[in-house]
C-alpha cells in the first residue's frame, strides 16, 4: 500500500556535541521501520511527542512499568470479580475520576452530606453511583484505594534512581494509558525511536514537527472529503443516521438521547477521563477501550438545534468495527459501506485503525467483488448489499463467516448475486498486503451520559479541582493521534498473533499543528542521565 507521506530512507550524518563535550557520531541509517515509527507519532501534540521521545530512551522503565501494571490490573480484577458485570463497570467508572475514591474513603466512612460535599466537585453523572458505593461498599472502595496507593509507591520506587525529568515524564504518561501500552506492545519500535532521539534529538524533533504538519493537513482533508461524500450521497447520509441509531440502541441508549440536539461548545470541549493505567480498562473488552466517549463521538456527527446533521469527524474505529463486523450491516446499509470505500481508497490514505478495518474487509472479500469495485461509485452499493446477503447465510455461532459454506452457497445461487464476480477463482480486485486482523466482535460500550444543552453552562472542570495532581490533556486530540499511532505501528511491526493486542483506538481528524519549531539545543546528558 502507498504511504500517506513518503519519508526517504536517509542516512543521518550530523554530529552533535554530548554533555561532556565529546563528539557523538549520529551516522545512523534510517530504515523503513524507523520512518514508520516517527510517522506514527506525528499527530500527538508536540508536548506529548517530547514525552514519548524521552520515554523511548528508557525501554527498561517501559518494560518494568508494564509489568507493574499487569500485576496491579490483575489484583484490581480480582477485587471486583465477585460482582456482576454491571457493578464491575460502576467501580471501573469510579476509578476514572481523579482522587474521587481516595476522598470518599479517607478518614473513614462518611455521612451522606459529607459525600455530597465531595461530589460537588465532580460531574453529575457519577454522583448517584459514587453515593451508592461510598454508602454501601465502603470496604471495597478502601481496598481499591489501598491498591492504588501501593502501586503508586512501587512506581515511585521504580523510577526513583532516574533523573528528575525522566521521573516527571513517566508520571505524566500514566495519564495517557494507551501510549504506555503501545510503547510496551511495540517495544522494538520504541527502542528505535529512543536510539535515534538519543543520537540526534534535534533532527528527530524537526522531522516529527514537519511530518505532523503534513499529517494534520491530510487528516483534516480526509474529514472534509468525508463531509463532501455525505453531502453528495444522500443514501449514505440517510444510512449513516440509521446505522448510528442502531449502534446507539445496541449500546443501551434510548431514542431521546440519540436525537437530542447538542451544543457545538459542548461537543468541541467535551472531556473524558480514561480508565486508570494501573487498573486497565474493563477486561470483557477484546480491544483497548481506555477512553469511554458517548455514542455521537463514534458516529463523527451530532444533531444540531434544528435536527440538522453536523459532521465533525470521520467515524471512529469502534463504529467502523461495528459496521464491518457483521454482514447484516453491509446488506442493510450498503451506501454507507460504499462511502467508507470511497473515503479510504483515495490518494490520502491513512494508517488509522478505521482505515485498516476497511482495507482488510476489501481483501477478505476480494474474490467476490466485481471489477472496478473500488472506483465504480454507481455499482458498488449493490455489490456490498449482495456480498452482505451472501455472507449472512454462512455466519457461524462465533459471528465469523464460514468461507467454505459461503463458497458453496454462491456456487449454488450465482444468479441471485449478479452484482458480484461470477468467477471467484479469478479475483477482480487487486491483492494487497493484509495486516493482522484489527476487527473484533462487538461488545457493548459503557453508557456515557451525553452533555446536555444548557444556557450559560458553567459546570466545573474537575480536572482543575485541588488535589488532582494531573496534567491537563485534550483527550479528544490524544485519542485521534492514538488511532494513527496504533495503525502505523501495526503496519511497521505486524503481530505474529492471529488477533491483535488490546490496543486499538478510534480515529478522528487532528487539529492543525503549528509550524515546526526552531532547532532546540541538545538535551543535557550530564548527571548519570540518558545512557
Amino acid at each position: 500500500m502507498k504511504k500517506t507521506i513518503s519519508i526517504a530512507l536517509v542516512v543521518v550524518c550530523i554530529t552533535i556535541t554530548g554533555a561532556k563535550g565529546q563528539q557523538v557520531n549520529s551516522h545512523v541509517p534510517w530504515t523503513k521501520e524507523d520512518s514508520a515509527a516517527i510517522n506514527a507519532l506525528a499527530l500527538y501534540p508536540d508536548s506529548v511527542r517530547m514525552k514519548i521521545f524521552l520515554a523511548c530512551e528508557y525501554p527498561a522503565i517501559i518494560v518494568n512499568v508494564a509489568s507493574l501494571q499487569k500485576n496491579s490490573s490483575t489484583d484490581f480484577a480480582n477485587l471486583v470479580s465477585t460482582f456482576p458485570q454491571s457493578k464491575q463497570e460502576d467501580i471501573w467508572n469510579l476509578t476514572r475520576y481523579p482522587n474521587l475514591i481516595s476522598q470518599l474513603v479517607q478518614g473513614g466512612q462518611k455521612s451522606k452530606s459529607d459525600i455530597e460535599t465531595i461530589l460537588a466537585g465532580y460531574p453529575s453523572e457519577i454522583h448517584d453511583v459514587a453515593l451508592n458505593y461510598a454508602t454501601n461498599n465502603y470496604d471495597l472502595l478502601k481496598s481499591v484505594d489501598d491498591l492504588q496507593n501501593q502501586t503508586n509507591q512501587q512506581f515511585q520506587q521504580l523510577i526513583s534512581s532516574y533523573p528528575t525529568d525522566v521521573q516527571r515524564t513517566f508520571t505524566d504518561l500514566l495519564q495517557l494509558p494507551e501510549v504506555l501500552s503501545l510503547l510496551n506492545d511495540h517495544l522494538s519500535l520504541s527502542v528505535r525511536v529512543g536510539d535515534h532521539f538519543k543520537r540526534d534529538p534535534q533532527w528527530v524533533i524537526a522531522k516529527s514537527d514537519s511530518v505532523a504538519m503534513v499529517e494534520a493537513k491530510q487528516n483534516a482533508q480526509q474529514v472534509q472529503d468525508w463531509k463532501q461524500t455525505l453531502q453528495q450521497d444522500t443514501g449514505a447520509q440517510r444510512e449513516l443516521k440509521a446505522a448510528a441509531n442502531e449502534y446507539a440502541d445496541s449500546n443501551g441508549y434510548n431514542s431521546s438521547d440519540v436525537t437530542a440536539p447538542r451544543d457545538s461548545n459542548d461537543i468541541n470541549n467535551y472531556s473524558v477521563n480514561p480508565y486508570p493505567y494501573w487498573f486497565g480498562y474493563p477486561d470483557w473488552y477484546p480491544y483497548a477501550y481506555w477512553y469511554p466517549y458517548p455514542y455521537w463521538y463514534d458516529w463523527g456527527f451530532y444533531y444540531g438545534p434544528y435536527g440538522n446533521m453536523v459532521v465533525f469527524g470521520c467515524p471512529s474505529f469502534y463504529f467502523t468495527n461495528w459496521y464491518f463486523w457483521h454482514p447484516n450491516h453491509w446488506s442493510r446499509y450498503p451506501h454507507l459501506g460504499s462511502a467508507y470505500i470511497h473515503n479510504y481508497y483515495t490518494p490520502r490514505r491513512s494508517y488509522s485503525m478505521s482505515r485498516l478495518v476497511v482495507h482488510n474487509w476489501v481483501q477478505e472479500n476480494r474474490k467476490y467483488l466485481p471489477s472496478g469495485f473500488v472506483k465504480n461509485e454507481a455499482t458498488r452499493p449493490e455489490a456490498i448489499r449482495q456480498i452482505g446477503q451472501l455472507s449472512q447465510q454462512s455466519v457461524d455461532r462465533n459471528g465469523r463467516i464460514n468461507t467454505e459454506a459461503r463458497d458453496q452457497n454462491f456456487s449454488n445461487n450465482k444468479a441471485r448475486y449478479s452484482a458480484l464476480n461470477n468467477n471467484p477463482s479469478q479475483p477482480k480486485v487487486d491483492e494487497e498486503k493484509q495486516i493482522p486482523e484489527v476487527r473484533q466482535g462487538f461488545t457493548k460500550q459503557p453508557a456515557v451520559s451525553p452533555p446536555r444543552v444548557q444556557p450559560n453552562n458553567n459546570r466545573p472542570n474537575y480536572n482543575t479541582q485541588p488535589n488532582t495532581n494531573r496534567p491537563s490533556y485534550n483527550y479528544g486530540n490524544i485519542q485521534r493521534a492514538q488511532s494513527y499511532h496504533s495503525g502505523g505501528w501495526e503496519q511497521a511491526q505486524p503481530s505474529n498473533r492471529s488477533q491483535p493486542s488490546r490496543s486499538s483506538q478510534p480515529t478522528y481528524h487532528a487539529q492543525p499543528q503549528q509550524a515546526p519549531r526552531s532547532m532546540p539545543s541538545a538535551p543535557s546528558r550530564g548527571g548519570g542521565g540518558r545512557r
